[in-house]
Parts: C-alpha cells; structure tokens; sequence
C-alpha cells in the first residue's frame, strides 16, 4: 500500500480537542473547580464533595494536563482561567453559560438533520424560538457579556458622545439589556429603551430595576421585525438582531435609518460572515444545527453592508469584539 502522501494528524487533535470540552463540562457539572481556589490534595476535595476519591484524584490530574488546573506535588489549584470563570463563587462564573451554549448549538443530531432535512414547521416560519431558548440565552448572557463586550461598546460610543449628553437610546433585540444599562451608567443623562420579545422581556425588566435605572429605561415588549421601535433616538444598539431580518434585510434597515435623529449612530455587533459562508469558522459551526432544521439566521457582511448603505448609513470604525464568543465585530455607523 502507498504512503497517502497527507497527514492524518488534524484528525487527531480533532478528537483529541473533543475529549477535552468532555473534560471541561464534566468539571463544570463536578463543580470541582469551587473547591479549588486555594491549593488541595484530591482526598480533601472528595470527602467535601462524596466523590470517588481515586477517580477524581485521576479526573483533577486530567484537568491539570490541559491546563485548566495546577499541579503542585499531590495539591490541586485553579489556573486563573479557571479561577476567573469556572469558579461557582467567581462573579465572572460561565459555567451555566458553557453548558447551555453548547448544548443550544449542539451537533449532537447532525447526521440524523441531515438524513431527515429540516423540521417543517420550523423552516415555513423561520423562528428562532421554536429551536433556541432565547430567554435563558438572556439570563446567562448578563455575565458574558461582561466579559468584552460591553467594554468594547463602550469604548466605541465614547469616541462620539460626551459624557453629559443627554443621548435617547434604543437597545433593538437586547437580550439581557446590558449594553443599555451600561451606557445608562456611564452617561447619566441618558435614557432610552430595550425592545425585546414578550417572552424574554422580564429578564432585562429585572436587570434594569436591580440597578435603579428604571426611571430612564423602559422595556418594551414586541417583534422588532413588524412593530413600531419608536422614533428620535441618537443610538441604537443592534447586536446580532440583523441575522433574524432575514426575510427583509433591506426594509430592516430602512427602520432603524428612520428611528435614528439626523446625525445619530448605530452601534452594530455581527458575525462577519463571508460570502461564501465559510468564515468565521465559530459562526458557521454554531449556528449549523438551526440551519440544518430549517432556519436562516446568519446574514453575509457584504449583505449587511449594502443594506445599510442602502438606508444611508456610513460606517465610521470597526474593532473585534473581546469576550467568550469568537468572531464577532462591533462597528459604529453614522446616519447623516
């Protein structure tokens, strides 16, 4: 038999990186990594846990070799990665956001989705809620977000806003309402909406009155595809709302050209998706599953871009977002 001429090994860290998101969810659902903030031997972790304590000595040294612990003699500790986010008693904690985001774009039945074609009902309405739990997504996203995001957002608004404008602001689609509320924060004398599906509403609603900010923001409840947004605002805020107008980019839009003031900005978050769907590889393997059932939620930039010049915005800036989802892009238009 001929050498092949190519080497397999891309397949092996293939399965090899597989093994060690197991490694990484089984920890999370262990909740090892809350006992861990200071040096421990694995006997001490499994009589406070009432884990097998060969087994999870063997499990903590596995975590170890992937860097996700430290290994000091027989003593256990967090790498500050862990610390940070898999820590339960972290205010950064992601380990429910993982979870449930890998399992909301899970690929689990991606051979069966593809033997079968998509879900008909979900393709006739191409809705998201049938497949996605959009207000769970809401919830734990309020941590993640934190994570570069919002920082990002606000590193961008700054560059165009004083920090006494008395800027109206509309967060479109807003998810947990933490770009709104930070930028309620950071400019006192601004106020505004979140407009968001009834059935996640209450979670922004709830953010906004932990922070004492209902006063200058309200949450509204509707289909931003259909339903008045209001009008006069010198911000708006998409993030990601973009890939759920696919059924008419072009007139979504002309709604937020109309929505803004002369002279007002839209700050717009995306997946940058190229033409030929083939980039960014996080978005394309992310979404898979929704548009193997059926769904189009992903939008090209090129897309995008027409649409919006189309309506007569101009980009001014664009930057990468930092934080736990890879790809995405923020980038500051300017409605003349």
């Amino acid at each position: 038999m001929k050498n092949p001429g190519q080497n397999p090994g891309m397949l092996y860290r293939m399965t090899q990186q597989f093994k060690e998101a197991q490694l990484l969810f089984a920890g999370i659902e262990l909740d090892v990594f809350s006992y861990l903030q200071e040096e421990a031997e694995a006997g001490v972790v499994a009589a406070q846990t009432g884990y097998d304590a060969r087994n999870l000595a063997l499990f903590l040294n596995s975590l170890a070799a992937i860097d996700l612990l430290k290994k000091n003699g027989e003593y256990f500790q967090n790498t500050p990665v862990a610390e940070a986010f898999l820590n339960r008693n972290s205010s950064f904690y992601l380990g429910e956001y993982l979870v449930f985001w890998n399992e909301m774009t899970s690929l689990h039945r991606v051979a069966e989705q593809v033997r079968m074609g998509p879900d008909a009902g979900t393709q006739q309405h191409n809705q998201g809620g049938r497949v996605y739990n959009f207000r769970e997504l809401a919830r734990l996203s309020a941590t993640e977000i934190y994570t570069g995001r919002v920082q990002s957002f606000l590193q961008a608004i700054r560059g165009v806003f004083l920090p006494d404008s008395a800027l109206r602001l509309l967060d479109l689609g807003g998810g947990s309402g933490m770009m709104a509320i930070e930028c309620a924060a950071y400019f006192p004398q601004a106020s505004g909406v979140i407009f968001e599906h009834p059935l996640v509403a209450d979670i922004p609603e709830q953010f906004v009155k932990e922070r004492g900010l209902a006063d200058r923001l309200a949450v509204w409840r509707g289909d931003f595809t259909t339903d008045d947004i209001g009008t006069g605002y010198d911000l708006i805020i998409a993030s990601g709302v973009l890939d759920f107008a696919s059924a008419d980019l072009p007139g979504m839009a002309a709604r937020i050209a109309r929505a803004l003031k002369p002279h007002g900005y839209l700050y717009l978050v995306s997946h940058q998706v190229s033409a030929d769907f083939l980039t960014p590889k996080e978005s394309i393997v992310n979404w898979l599953s929704s548009h193997l059932d059926g769904l189009n939620l992903l939008q090209s930039r090129q897309s995008i871009d027409a649409a919006l010049a189309a309506a007569g915005l101009t980009k001014m800036s664009q930057q990468a977002q930092a934080g736990v989802i890879s790809g995405l892009v923020g980038e500051l238009y300017h409605f003349a």
